[in-house]
């Protein structure tokens, strides 16, 4: 009996993710989309918080480098002096005074304060790529873990309705007098612990949910697709492609 459940698990561990519903869904329940890793790539990038902020700072440290690169503001001064008991003729009765004032750069001190600002910038913009990659790397490692709980749930249930059957058969033996009843209760316990397994992975993939909502900057409970079909690659790790990733995806280095 033990033989036969390992037998059930083993057989079932798959890195394909489908998208066949449960066989125990409530009746009329609306199904939700398929989710897409494309779709929730697209959505991070478009409405993270996160990646938002770290734009927004990029694009004020932007705008710093023509403002670094300007001449001072003029300077523009006024006098004027009244006087009503002067003996002075009527055209000269009033006297003003207008001045303006430009520095001129000479010593290129507005152009060294540009070359600081665009290296500010570039430093900036470099924390968005970084920004940009945590986070999509975050969302797509999610999906998969969302992915792979609804493919162990639907494992877990095959699991469940064979144990159920396996236990069926060994009642049916067990009052046919062919069989003791250990191995009715064997079959037993082998599902509640499976349907035990079942709630940590209803927990996991409710977790999961809330973290891609986040990431997408949703509502924590707001209802998403199974994961539509992915199929997982294995990456080629050879270090003549691994050196130019490193030094295109790495905004530190």
């Amino acid at each position: 009996m033990k033989t036969t459940y390992l037998l059930l698990l083993s057989t079932t561990l798959t890195f394909t993710f489908g998208t066949e519903p449960f066989a125990d869904a409530a009746e009329g329940e609306v199904s939700t989309p398929s989710l897409s890793l494309g779709e929730v790539t697209r959505a991070v990038l478009a409405n993270n918080p996160a990646i938002k902020e770290a734009l927004q700072k990029w694009n004020a440290a932007n705008a710093r480098v023509p403002q670094a690169a300007a001449w001072d503001d003029p300077k523009i001064s006024g006098e004027s002096r009244v006087r009503r008991y002067v003996s002075v003729p009527p055209n000269a009765f009033m006297d003003q005074i207008v001045s303006v004032e430009q520095v001129v750069p000479i010593t290129g001190k507005n152009l060294a304060r540009a070359r600081i600002a665009t290296a500010e910038a570039l430093s900036v913009y470099e924390q968005v790529r970084r920004q940009q990659l945590d986070t999509i790397t975050a969302a797509r490692a999610s999906f998969f873990r969302l992915a792979n709980a609804y493919e162990q749930l639907d494992i877990n249930h095959k699991n469940v309705g064979s144990l159920k059957q396996i236990a069926d058969i060994s009642r049916a033996k067990y009052e046919a007098g062919t069989q003791s009843a250990a191995g009715v209760l064997v079959a037993e316990t082998d599902t509640s612990k499976l349907l035990e397994a079942r709630r940590d992975l209803e927990r996991q993939l409710s977790d999961e949910q809330s973290r891609l909502n986040q990431l997408m900057n949703r509502d924590a409970f707001a209802p998403l697709g199974e994961p539509a079909t992915a199929t997982i690659r294995p990456p080629d790790l050879s270090s003549t492609q691994l050196r130019p990733l490193l030094l295109t995806h790495r905004p530190e280095i």
